[in-house]
Parts: C-alpha cells; sequence; structure tokens
C-alpha cells in the first residue's frame, strides 16, 4: 500500500499521456474533411497520411524499449509527450501531405515511446497489480476517445483542438519531470551471469523463444482482432446488412461501450482469474460472436459481435498479456514490452493500407474480412490454450 500511494504521481503522468494519446489517435479521422482540404488530399491519401502512424511505429519501437531501459521511464515518458505535441500541431498546420504524413510518423513515435515507458513506468512502480494498472491505461484512452467526438462537434478547427491537447501536454510534462519514478526493475539483473544462465535454461522457467515468442504472437492477434472489427464494422453494417451509413456507424458505437465497461470488469476479474485463463476464455468468446456474424448476418448478429469484440477483446485483454510476459521475463521490461508492441504496429501500418482498397467495399469481400478476423480470435484462443499448458511447469504464475 505504501508504495502505491508513492508513485500515484507516476499513474497520473501515465494515465494523463495515454488519454490524450487516445484523442490523438482520432484526431486525423474525427476532423478528416477539414484536413483533407488544408492538405489538399484525396480519401486514399488521407489513409496513406494514417499509416504513416504504423511505419513510425515500426521503424521505432524496437530501440524505443532499450532506450527506455536505458534513459529510464521519465525520459522516455517526455520524448514520448513531445512526439505527440509534434503530431498534433504538425497535423493541424500542414498544408500538404508530405508535412503531414512526417507529423504521422511523429506519432508512431509516440506510440513507441509512450508504450516502452509507461506499461515499465506502472511494472515498476506496482509490481503486484501490474495487470490492473495496465488496464486502467485502455480505459484512459477509452473514455477519452468517446468524449472527443463530442468535442470535435463544438469545436470545427482541427488547430484550436490541436492546440488545446498541447496544453494538456505540456502540463503532464511539467507532472511528469516533478514527479519521482519508481527504481527500474533490475534488482534480479545484480545476479552473476551464470545464475541467470541457468534460470533461462532451466526446465521450470518460461524461455524466451518459446514462450515470450508465443505471447508476443497472442498480442498480435489481439490487436488484429479489434483494429479490423473497429475499421470494417460500419462496412458490414452497410454491405452485408444494407443499412444506411449512419446506422451502420451504430455498430461502432456498441463496440465502444462494451469496450469501456470490459476495462473495469477486467482490471478485477484480473485479480480472481489467471491472467492466460482468462485471455483464453475471452478469445473463445470473441471468435463464437465473429462467426455468428458471418455465418448468420443479420443486425443481432451484428450488434452481438460487436459486443463480444468490445468487451473480450478491445477493453484491456491486450494489455493483460503485456502483464503476463513481464512477469515472465521481469529484466528489461522497456525491451520485453517493445518486443511485443512490434507485432501490433505491424496492424497498425498494414491495415489503413488495406482500408484504402476497401472504399469500393461489397458484402462478399467484407464477410471474408470477417472470416479471416474469426480465424485470428480462434488463433488467440489455441495459443492461450499452449501457454496454459507449458505455465503448469512453472515456478511462476501465469
Amino acid at each position: 500500500m505504501e508504495r502505491k500511494n508513492n508513485y500515484a504521481g507516476v499513474a497520473t503522468s501515465v494515465y494523463m499521456h495515454f488519454a490524450v494519446v487516445g484523442a490523438a489517435t482520432l484526431f486525423i479521422s474525427q476532423y478528416r474533411q477539414v484536413l483533407a482540404q488544408s492538405w489538399h488530399a484525396t480519401e486514399t491519401q488521407i489513409s496513406l497520411v494514417m499509416a504513416m502512424v504504423g511505419l513510425g511505429r515500426i521503424i521505432t519501437i524496437l530501440f524505443a524499449g532499450a532506450i527506455s531501459d536505458k534513459i529510464g521511464r521519465k525520459k522516455a515518458l517526455l520524448i514520448a509527450l513531445t512526439s505527440d505535441a509534434i503530431f498534433l500541431l504538425g497535423a493541424a498546420f500542414a498544408n500538404n501531405i508530405w508535412v503531414a504524413g512526417i507529423a504521422a510518423m511523429f506519432f508512431g513515435a509516440t506510440n513507441s515511446f509512450g508504450d516502452t515507458a509507461g506499461y515499465p513506468a506502472l511494472a515498476d512502480a506496482f509490481p503486484t497489480k501490474t495487470a490492473t494498472m495496465n488496464s486502467f491505461v485502455k480505459a484512459a484512452m477509452q473514455v477519452m476517445q468517446m468524449l472527443f467526438p463530442f468535442c470535435v462537434k463544438l469545436i470545427s478547427n482541427p488547430r484550436i483542438t490541436a492546440c488545446i491537447l498541447v496544453a494538456l501536454i505540456l502540463i503532464d510534462v511539467f507532472l511528469t519531470i516533478k514527479t519521482a519514478y519508481a527504481p527500474q526493475a533490475q534488482a534480479q539483473e545484480t545476479k552473476s551471469e551464470q545464475e541467470t544462465a541457468t534460470m533461462q535454461t532451466s526446465s521450470n522457467q518460461p524461455k524466451l523463444a518459446v514462450d515470450g515468442l508465443m505471447i508476443i504472437a497472442l498480442g498480435f492477434t489481439l490487436c488484429f482482432t479489434f483494429y479490423i472489427f473497429s475499421l470494417y464494422a460500419p462496412y458490414y453494417g452497410q454491405y452485408v446488412l444494407n443499412e444506411p451509413a449512419a446506422n451502420a456507424n451504430q455498430l461502432v458505437s456498441w463496440y465502444s461501450i462494451a469496450s469501456l465497461v470490459s476495462v473495469f470488469v477486467t482490471s478485477v476479474l484480473v485479480t480472481k482469474v489467471k491472467r492466460l485463463t482468462l485471455i483464453m476464455v475471452y478469445s473463445a468468446i470473441t471468435a463464437v460472436g465473429l462467426l455468428f456474424m458471418v455465418l448468420s448476418p443479420s443486425p443481432l448478429a451484428g450488434e452481438t459481435g460487436a459486443l463480444a469484440v468490445g468487451f473480450f477483446t478491445a477493453g484491456g485483454v491486450w494489455q493483460v498479456g503485456l502483464s503476463v510476459l513481464t512477469s515472465y521475463f521481469p529484466q528489461g521490461h522497456g525491451k520485453i514490452t517493445s518486443y511485443y508492441s512490434f507485432a501490433p504496429a505491424m496492424v497498425y501500418f498494414v491495415a489503413p493500407l488495406v482500408a484504402a482498397f476497401v472504399l469500393k467495399a461489397n458484402g462478399t469481400s467484407t464477410l471474408m474480412v470477417f472470416w479471416i478476423t474469426a480465424i485470428f480470435a480462434i488463433t488467440s484462443t489455441i495459443l492461450a490454450a499452449i501457454l496454459i499448458v507449458r505455465s503448469k511447469n512453472f515456478d511462476i504464475a501465469d
């Protein structure tokens, strides 16, 4: 309890960062029409600019973790905050897609340094409640993403909104500088190389090349499932169910509400249920919901699928997977987090590119997208099941 009280400022600075990231994630899409005019861009070019976020993340994610471990969580988070400000101002004030694309790459860096600083900072400060604290990261982002569209309706000028968000970033910069961060989890690194090697090769310890790789793959499949769903849910309503575009967008609303509710439910369940078991059950239910959508298309199936994916995959289970990985391999949280975040970085890069070519979608191709998404959800279930079986031989909890 003492440690939690001492590091409340760490949680505040990290959650505030992710809240702004939640708004920044929607910045281009919410101001799409205004920005397209400012950038002199077409719809396809807007999607390509959004893909640059993923490219920026891919470029920076693998070394961001090592930098976070080297210079500390606080300095790495300050890099993330600075990159976020550059993105918002660059995107808002750009007058062509080249400047906008470069600014978008800075937001990719924000994601890389934010993940490899924020999550490890929470793990360092709250080692016994890492899964719960990580789940609240999703809550901070989700709350802001639910509020941001209303802000856009009130403020039609993206430059004003960008300046407001940058003001919040400056407040967080000040808070971060003033906050005492927890010492990095390096106590185990003082062991001799021989002890460390023995621990890594022992049969009752998880192996990075096997268990670590499977957890990273699990992070990819989980992210693919909810991210692709969020992109293509409106297409399901419009082209499969033949609903007007306005009604088709309601599937995303069901998805977002379920995701927000799940954050708080999952943060409680993760303290009572084994984490890998939770991931396996969540993934299985998600797969059932997606199969319902493709095998029996209907408004009910669409709403059921949206609730299933929102609650059981988009509501913080990805962060639960990360907590398993960092508990399995406690040394170098920043580097481990960067490994876990690399696969989703690939998803964020590829998905907008795919979206750029699906602007003229039809029912058949849309159902194919959801078939693929269902397969990924099933893959998540299988990976979690294998990890559960392997975890029975380990000396540490899953």
